[in-house]
């Protein structure tokens, strides 16, 4: 090691941040280098470097070979530090580095580099508030966000260019955004199950959070428009105009805009693949509906109205799947529609009505009234209240008494038809799966099973259209395995924003009667496998980096992590903080390995801290008394940085079934033990 090597290292910030041990540490696994006038310190394009330099002395310039003449992107000086992005992405080498004077610098291994983040936690907070303010990591996301927030103040979004911006942001979900000759079925496929299913024909969306007075009986004015993996309330004004009800908060609208920005801009590669007046012709006689779509156009032809396109067999296959009935149709939709978008935004202002979380609160208020014969202020001081936010059906399966006594009789069928699957760990795991398709296949046992259910204390509210979530009240006197005075409410997922609020809505109801509020949720892992469980021990906003740690043990109860490994043998439980984003498409590569490097998030979710912060407010103002548990439990559905992955596949049943049971039981066995 050089002398003084680690002191002229202790000046420059973040390594003035380390002990000195851990200077001479890092300065013996780097290499210090001379450089002359001329001499290149990085290689443009270099895809195997992935050291980082700290600039000793002299300078240097970063240098775009690409372009005509060479452009000077800046110059560096002595003190600074570069080539962090290629060791923290993977990336290549952006730009040539060379020397401008004779320079000395220290060359630190990449390895090393991000050894030293993960075990310094002043240095990586130090380091990342450089990448993140100094070098414009997320300056992308500040465009596309500033362009939507002016969107919604107006009260119009322009798509067209909101995708290009969208484009720009290279999301992580849709890698081929940028490349159009490439269709990227995978995305596409996301965004069509997200999407109304009409929007092939569909030109204008009225984005709006609260019903207008006239429209109070939606469902008797105009046809329900169904989308099959999102739940959205969604009805066709007239032929070309949807009214979509978002969800309170601005999440539930960027998830729609983003999706729609991603079916814009894989639509329109599809639309110049068939740039072409003969295929025109062709896709008109083959596309149009039987009998002409308009005057004067050919009969619709028998078959799908795929025959003569320029699709490959695997491109056909994959409009199949997005498509079963006439894909040939909804490709012909796509071609001549254009993506001519318009999205009109009415946020509601000035609005003295009660607000749709408020409305909602007060329906499972009257619910529980009549569950437990008291109102909810005037319930007994001991009377525990169990808030569980989870998903429509695992807490009411483990607890439902009609599954278990029907157990036989499901497996019999399920044996009979081949739908039994080997590798079940948990019995009951298979029986939950079973359930839903024998139900569907014997309609008339789901009055039994709702008979069943309301024997057992379990109560389902009817859905409206004012939340969209589904709720389910439990009398814990009467449920199998608890028996005791107590109610559990079982609230469906919220999306994004609209968690705070409804949390706090839940909170103000039920008051200090709370003794528990537990969120089980799915995430995407920054490593690891489909179906393992995320355990957080914290959650980080990305609009702002705002940390907020969950206090005690992670998840709010002792041996949780030990317990679920046991339960899930074979699977990992990462503990962690989790990053709380603002959409699933509103991610990049390089976002999500900032916060996997910087923050050492172990995973991304949307949720999280809408929730936490409506939980630590009401403490703070004594509605929620202290000591009050809270457990976040997370299981894995996708991995985000996995290239390749096509987040539109949907989980096997056994990748997803055993986690979500076992910290649906997890929680549930909290609850069952809990003191009164």
């Amino acid at each position: 090691m050089q002398p003084g090597l680690a002191e002229r290292l202790s000046a420059i910030v973040p390594f003035r941040y380390l002990p000195r041990i851990e200077l001479e540490s890092l300065v013996e696994d780097s290499e210090a280098r001379s450089y002359r006038p001329g001499e290149s310190l990085v290689r443009q394009g270099d895809e195997r470097s992935d050291e980082v330099f700290v600039l000793l002395s002299g300078s240097a310039e970063s240098v775009d070979l690409s372009r005509s003449p060479p452009f000077r992107v800046g110059v560096i000086d002595a003190g600074s530090y570069f080539g962090e992005r290629s060791c923290l992405l993977g990336a290549p080498r952006q730009f040539e580095v060379r020397a401008l004077a004779e320079s000395e610098a220290l060359a630190v291994p990449g390895p090393r580099f991000l050894r030293l983040l993960s075990e310094s936690r002043s240095f990586a907070q130090g380091f990342g508030t450089k990448l993140r303010e100094g070098l414009g990591l997320f300056e992308a996301f500040d465009r596309f966000n500033a362009e939507v927030q002016s969107g919604v103040a107006a009260g119009h979004i322009e798509i067209r260019r909101l995708a290009e911006l969208y484009k720009a942001l290279e999301p992580a979900l849709h890698p081929l955004a940028s490349e159009p000759g490439r269709i990227d079925w995978g995305a596409l496929a996301y965004a069509v199950r997200r999407l109304p299913e009409n929007v092939t024909r569909s030109f204008v969306f009225l984005l709006t959070d609260n019903l207008p007075t006239v429209y109070a009986k939606v469902e008797l004015l105009f046809p329900f428009v169904p989308t099959e993996a999102r739940h959205r309330f969604v009805y066709e004004m007239m032929s070309g105009k949807d009214m979509v009800l978002v969800r309170d908060g601005i999440s539930d609208l960027l998830d729609f805009v983003t999706c729609l920005c991603l079916f814009a801009v894989e639509a329109r590669k599809i639309r110049y693949r068939l740039n072409h007046p003969d295929l025109l012709l062709a896709l008109a006689r083959s596309g149009a509906p039987a009998g002409g779509g308009h005057p004067g156009a050919a009969p619709g032809l028998p078959g799908e109205g795929l025959e003569g396109l320029p699709f490959d067999e695997e491109e056909k296959a994959e409009l199949r799947r997005l498509w079963p009935e006439r894909p040939g149709e909804r490709v012909r939709e796509i071609v001549f529609h254009r993506q001519a978008y318009s999205v009109d935004v009415r946020k509601q202002v000035n609005n003295y009505n009660s607000r749709l979380a408020e409305r909602w609160a007060s329906e499972v208020g009257e619910a529980a009234e009549s569950l437990v014969g008291a109102r909810p202020s005037d319930l007994p001081e001991a009377f525990e209240v169990h808030i569980v936010s989870s998903n429509a059906h695992s807490v009411s399966n483990c607890l439902s008494p009609y599954l278990g006594s029907m157990r036989g009789e499901i497996l019999r069928w399920a044996e009979g038809r081949g739908l039994r699957l080997p590798g079940w760990a948990e019995p009951d795991d298979e029986l939950y799966h079973l359930a839903r398709p024998w139900l569907e296949a014997f309609p008339g046992r789901r009055r039994e099973a709702a008979e069943a259910e309301a024997a057992a204390g379990i109560l389902r509210l009817p859905e409206t259209v004012t939340t969209g979530i589904q709720v389910q009240l439990v009398d814990l006197a009467r449920a199998a395995g608890m028996g005791r005075p107590g109610l559990l409410v079982n609230i469906d997922f919220a999306f994004g924003e609209q968690a705070e609020e409804i949390m706090r809505s839940l909170l103000l109801l039920f008051g200090r009667n709370v003794r528990s509020i537990n969120v089980l949720g799915k995430a995407g892992a920054l490593a690891g496998a489909r179906g393992d469980v995320l355990v957080p021990t914290a959650f980080i906003e990305q609009a702002n980096d705002a940390f907020r740690p969950l206090p005690g043990e992670p998840g709010g109860l002792e041996g949780t992590s030990s317990r679920l490994g046991a339960a899930l043998l074979g699977r990992g439980v990462a503990e962690g903080p989790l990053l709380t984003v603002g959409g699933t498409l509103l991610q990049n590569r390089a976002m999500l390995q900032f916060y996997r490097r910087i923050w050492g998030c172990v995973g991304i979710e949307m949720e999280g801290i809408w929730y936490l912060r409506a939980i630590l407010e009401a403490e703070e103002l004594g509605v929620l008394r202290p000591g009050a548990l809270r457990r976040f439990l997370y299981y894995v559905s996708d991995l985000p940085l996995e290239a390749g992955q096509r987040l539109s596949e949907r989980m096997g049943p056994l990748e997803g079934i055993p986690p979500l049971y076992a910290i649906t039981r997890e929680v549930l066995s909290g609850i069952s033990h809990s003191a009164a």
